[in-house]
C-alpha cells in the first residue's frame, strides 16, 4: 500500500514542477496566466468595438427616424 502512494506523491510532485516550475524552469502556469491576460485584452477590445458600433447605430436609427417622422 505505502509503494503505491509513494508512486502518486512523486507523480504529483512532478506535475506540480512542470505546472510550477523547479530548478530554474518557469514551468507552464506563468505562460498559461500571460496568454489568458492578452486574450483577455482583445476579448474586451472586441467588446468595445460591437458596444460602440451598436451605439452609433442606435444612434443613426434614431436620427433617421426623427428626420423621417
Amino acid at each position: 500500500m505505502g509503494d503505491i502512494t509513494d508512486q502518486i506523491l512523486a507523480e504529483l510532485k512532478e506535475l506540480k514542477s512542470w505546472l510550477y516550475g523547479a530548478n530554474g524552469f518557469e514551468g507552464d502556469v506563468p505562460e498559461i496566466k500571460s496568454s489568458i491576460k492578452d486574450h483577455s485584452k482583445r476579448i474586451r477590445r472586441i467588446e468595445l468595438i460591437v458596444a460602440g458600433s451598436g451605439i452609433i447605430g442606435a444612434g443613426a436609427l434614431g436620427i433617421i427616424n426623427l428626420l423621417g417622422g
